[in-house]
This record gives structure tokens, C-alpha cells and sequence, in this order.
């Protein structure tokens, strides 16, 4: 099998309830009095791949993070995010 394409990687990841919809329960948005970052908006725990398929897919290192050592789609979501301004 060859996993080449975002399609192939969206049948194989694997989703927690934790994660934001559509790929878990957690509606983002929901309060506008909280924050809901993904790993989009920086976060330093995100390990992207290489290649084109690494603009969006990304592997979690945060020991904190319900998706650590796992392959994340970089809208899943984390209540874990850390700035990668912060660890500078």
C-alpha cells in the first residue's frame, strides 16, 4: 500500500472524541470566551511531514496532547497547544 495523497491519510487517521468535528466530538467555536487553537496556528509540538503532504498533516510530540505520537490532521484540534512562540 502507498500513502501518497491526503486522501490516503484521512482513511487511516485515527480520531478521538477530543478532537475538533468532524473528526471528533468537540465543537469548535462553541464559546467565544475560549480560545481553540490547532496545530495550524503554530504549535511547537507539531512534527510536519515532508513533502506536500507536510502543508497539512503533521505528527503530535506533545506528551500532554490526547494525540501524541499520533498522525494529525492540522484542524483535529487540542486542548494540549502550546505557541511555538513559547518554547523559543
Amino acid at each position: 500500500m502507498s500513502i501518497s495523497t491526503h486522501a490516503d491519510l484521512l482513511r487511516i487517521v485515527v480520531r478521538h472524541p477530543q478532537d475538533y468535528a468532524p473528526f471528533g466530538d468537540v465543537v469548535r467555536w462553541e464559546r467565544e470566551d475560549e480560545a481553540y487553537p490547532d496545530c495550524s496556528c503554530g504549535c511547537a509540538y507539531a512534527t510536519w511531514l515532508e513533502g506536500s503532504l507536510g502543508a497539512d498533516w503533521c505528527v503530535c510530540a506533545n506528551p500532554a496532547s490526547h494525540r501524541a505520537g499520533l498522525l494529525t490532521f492540522e484542524h483535529q484540534g487540542c486542548r494540549a497547544f502550546v505557541p511555538a512562540s513559547e518554547m523559543a
